[in-house]
């Protein structure tokens, strides 16, 4: 049995405030999306919205600093209007920091990003690779440190369920289920990561665990292992095998079904998270808006 999305890491905007947001973004000059690369422009986006609405932006993003801060590590925001031109969710974005992604390459690079199934990666073990619990942006230096996704269509038939679970449980979980040497040795042996081509190939080589981060995602590793020769010895291969079991089997994973609007903030260091499958497959609507934000780009 899974956990249901708890209450203390909800808040409802009221639609007043919700108007008053929207009405801001919308009186800003459209953007492409190459466009929104620009730190300035997402400054001057950011800086208008909330020189148009001071008191209620902040309200909005005290909402999320405050819960993103505790258990569960993650914020989910009714209420909110986005508009298509995605200005007050760059505005907002820009509020924790800089807004980063991939070299602009649609459909599956963009800084604010469209994710549908039709472009999920396929996994070599069944499924889509986003169906397994992972952290994003792994095959980076360093993995953005919050993900911001709204909701603008669920899949019709109920698939593509938000799964996340958090470094305390995670933590917990491997040493009660497989022991404090298990834990140490994720927290102490360092495992190869295949970077992306945008940051010139290769590896890195990082921790699973730390005493309040996780990074995972075994597609990743598994690309340094088999494309790029990296070697692990047999033991820690197996670890490898029995944490992904471990975490795929959480009963303390939280379950979430992500409707029209909402606004999940989560932070990308403190938990994992994945979606469940979608019956339809290519054929499903199902899309959703994600931004990737590091707390340090404040430049």
């Amino acid at each position: 049995m899974l956990v249901s999305f708890p209450e203390t890491a909800r808040a409802n905007v009221p639609s007043a405030l919700a108007r008053e947001l929207i009405q801001a973004a919308e009186g800003l000059p459209s953007y492409e999306h190459r466009e929104f690369y620009a730190t300035a422009v997402q400054t001057f986006v950011h800086d208008s919205v909330r020189e148009a609405c001071p008191d209620g932006f902040d309200l909005v993003v005290n909402l999320i600093k405050e819960r993103i801060a505790a258990w569960p590590y993650c914020a989910l925001i009714t209420g909110l209007e986005f508009d298509q031109q995605h200005r007050l969710l760059v505005a907002i974005n820009r509020a924790f920091g800089k807004l980063v992604g991939l070299p602009y390459q649609k459909p599956r690079a963009q800084l604010v990003h469209y994710i549908q199934p039709a472009t999920d990666i396929y996994s070599v073990r069944g499924g889509r690779e986003v169906e397994r619990l992972h952290t994003d942006a792994v095959d980076w230096q360093i993995p953005v440190e919050l993900i911001s996704l709204v909701c603008v269509r669920p899949d019709r038939s109920g698939g593509g369920r938000t799964r996340i679970l958090d470094i305390d449980a995670i933590r917990d979980e491997v040493e009660r289920k497989l022991g404090a040497a298990a834990l140490e040795s994720l927290e102490t042996t360092l495992v190869p990561w295949q970077l992306h081509t945008c940051w010139g190939g290769g590896l890195k080589w990082q921790t699973v665990l730390a005493k309040s981060r996780v990074c995972w995602r075994r597609y990743t590793i598994n690309l340094a292992l088999d494309v790029n020769g990296a070697r692990l010895s047999a033991e820690m291969v197996a670890l490898l095998d029995a944490f992904e079991e471990v975490i795929a089997a959480s009963t303390r994973t939280i379950d979430l079904m992500l409707r029209e609007g909402d606004f999940l903030f989560q932070d990308n260091l403190r938990t994992i998270h994945s979606r469940t499958a979608v019956s339809a497959g290519n054929a499903s609507d199902r899309l959703m808006i994600r931004s990737w934000i590091n707390t340090s780009g404040t430049e």
